[in-house]
């Protein structure tokens, strides 16, 4: 999933022609869907574990990292022929089946390319691990019936909380690109047996189906791949040159008298942000990154509704509904970071390469025992971003930056509610909203922040007024009645029906995502009914749609040079590192300064870079190949 999300970062969103800027969004929007259903995919293995007593598990391997259950080396890396031909081939059914031979024999070469990116190593197919999962669930002998447990649904994720459905114009579940996520609720172990072999079979066949009625994301990833490639064709630049498995930590100073310890050291210098803005960018992203795993494992730790269900306080928030609230937050948060980052240098003097996400775990995502100690943690996280926030706002560069000043307003916020929380306090009155400014809100919280395209969050940046004027498709947003009064009532409301509607098709707010919360509906209807009542002071801004940071532009990139006159000296030299010089020179016997022992090893080297096994810690890009093989192929010159 943070693989997927990284190469969705790194698509480019600057292009002048508004036909090739929709065909390159097309390519960002469809892989962040992909990575939206691998979150839900995420969520109910959660729940699975949970069933079982079993810890929760949000951990992965830095990187670079392989194992027999990851399909491919895990690597942060911009999208590319080489990342989706990797993707295609771990998503891709094992056996041909219903595929067509044409169709086939097309896989089976970017199989090959995807085992070169990989550093020469066979990509494994993720249906293996489903397989083994089924067998495990589906198996008495291996799971047996006393291993389920009847009293866990409260703890688990339900679509209702996570689930995103990005519709396709039918209420047919099977139909949809669904944010599948399953709770698993029953008295009896074979119930629970029997839901949690139809979630897997369903997350299955999401992954690599072929030919069904669900919209595989092996089909998709093979229709990204053959669009890219279509672009790529067009000399469209549809990617930002981001780096390779960006980190914030300075690269350890390793003697090179070891393979490993000097492959290592490479590794880490390669992807190094070295440049102080960037890497304060990166520093920022990390603690939100950070701030987003605490959340979601502490909502799946915690039982209770999300919001209030009755009283005066209907519809407000409980902590386990701020939990939720923040996860989304930071989802945001990170996206939005993340398009800083990539049009940021990598290094103080820009060479090409920018910085981009790097999803840095943090030293450990246990949780406290005791609750108000788990707030505790939330809080001091929350203060680093508060510090990190004014150092950055400081800055000549990042002065006066919206983002940053939105996002230090909500923190400020949101640390008042964690003291109050960390104290064994309630949630403090002031930091629920009232009246115009809730409703406004629950609007704003619908969406989960983020901006929504065509009518866009019409209901931000304005006041009660303003509000109570609104149309929806030539139809008032609030209804009145037709008496001499005139007065607001939420029945034949625009507002409340479109809340109360469950159907996308038929007009439901919001679409594609859960509907409202019922006490939140009930907020909203008694609001329109109390003739909508204005906060105090009257006039105030209901809700403010959160800003996007300032984007900076990057310097011109010097390109590859594209003329038949490839040089050693000038174009194929400086692509290789002292690094791989001294690594060459040890282990292969090539001199690299010596153009004479390069071209007498140039079929070696190519053989090398087009497997993926040279540079010995990660392998070239398409171009950096293709320019070595123009060398080759143009009498290796001087």
């Amino acid at each position: 999933m943070v693989q997927y999300l990284y190469a969705a970062y790194s698509v480019r969103d600057d292009q002048e022609n508004n036909e090739t800027k929709g065909r390159v969004k097309s390519l960002y929007q469809r892989l962040a869907q992909l990575a939206r259903e691998e979150m839900g995919h995420l969520m109910t293995v959660q729940n699975l574990l949970h069933l079982i007593g079993a810890p929760l598990n949000f951990e992965r391997e830095h990187s670079p990292f392989e194992s027999e259950l990851y399909p491919f080396r895990f690597k942060l890396e911009p999208l590319s022929k080489d990342s989706l031909a990797k993707y295609i081939t771990a998503e891709r059914p094992a056996e041909q089946g219903d595929i067509p031979s044409e169709i086939w024999k097309k896989l089976q070469k970017i199989a090959n390319i995807a085992q070169r990116a990989n550093d020469g190593r066979p990509i494994q197919h993720v249906g293996a691990i489903y397989e083994r999962l089924l067998e495990l669930f589906g198996n008495e002998d291996e799971i047996k019936d006393q291993d389920f447990l009847t009293d866990r649904i409260d703890l688990q994720a339900t679509w209702d909380d996570w689930g995103y459905d990005e519709g396709l114009g039918t209420d047919d579940e099977t139909e949809s690109r669904r944010v599948y996520v399953d709770a698993f609720e029953g008295s009896h172990p074979d119930t629970l047996r029997q839901e949690a072999v139809k979630a897997l079979k369903i997350i299955a066949e999401q992954g690599e189906g072929y030919g069904s009625t669900v919209d595989s994301h092996f089909e998709r990833f093979f229709q990204l791949y053959q669009d890219f490639c279509k672009l790529k064709g067009e000399g469209v630049e549809c990617v930002w040159p981001v780096a390779t498995n960006p980190s914030t930590v300075p690269p350890r100073p390793v003697p090179y008298d070891g393979l490993e310890e000097s492959i290592r050291a490479a590794f880490e210098e390669r992807g190094y942000i070295a440049n102080p803005r960037a890497r304060n960018w990166g520093h920022l992203f990390n603690l939100r990154y950070r701030l987003l795993l605490a959340f979601l494992i502490h909502f799946l730790r915690t039982t209770g509704r999300r919001y209030i269900s009755s009283g005066p306080d209907k519809g407000d928030r409980t902590p386990r509904g701020f939990l939720l609230l923040w996860a989304f937050d930071e989802m945001r948060h990170l996206k939005k970071i993340a398009q800083k980052m990539v049009r940021l240098p990598l290094k103080s003097d820009y060479n090409g390469v920018t910085a981009g996400p790097p999803f840095q775990l943090p030293y450990t995502l246990d949780l406290a025992d005791n609750e108000r100690d788990r707030w505790r943690v939330h809080l001091d996280v929350v203060q680093a971003s508060l510090c990190l926030v004014e150092k950055m706002l400081q800055d000549g560069s990042d002065k006066e930056d919206p983002f940053l000043e939105d996002l230090q307003k909500s923190d400020q916020g949101r640390e008042n509610i964690l003291k109050a929380l960390a104290a064994g306090q309630t949630i403090p009155t002031d930091a629920q909203t009232k009246a115009f400014q809730k409703v406004a809100h629950i609007l704003e919280e619908a969406v989960r922040g983020f901006s929504i395209d065509g009518h866009t969050n019409f209901w931000a940046g304005i006041n009660r007024e303003q509000f109570v004027q609104l149309h929806m498709f030539n139809r008032p947003f609030l209804n009145r009645n037709e008496d001499e009064n005139c007065n607001l009532t939420a029945e034949g409301s625009e507002l409340v029906s479109r809340l109360e509607e469950s159907s996308s098709k038929t007009g439901k707010m919001p679409r594609y995502r859960p509907q409202v919360d019922s006490s939140r509906q009930e907020f909203v209807r008694e609001w329109v009914d109390d003739q909508a009542p204005d906060n105090e002071p009257p006039k105030q801004i209901g809700v403010h749609h959160e800003q996007e940071p300032n984007l900076d532009l990057l310097p011109p990139r010097q390109a590859y040079r594209q003329s038949d006159g490839v040089g050693y000296n000038v174009d194929i030299r400086p692509l290789f590192r002292d690094f791989d010089v001294e690594t060459l020179q040890q282990l292969d016997g090539i001199n690299l300064n010596d153009v004479e022992n390069v071209r007498a090893n140039a079929e070696k080297l190519r053989e090398g870079l087009n497997r993926g096994s040279l540079p010995y810690d990660a392998c070239w890009s398409d171009d950096q190949i293709e320019l070595f093989n123009r060398w080759i192929e143009s009498d290796m010159k001087d």
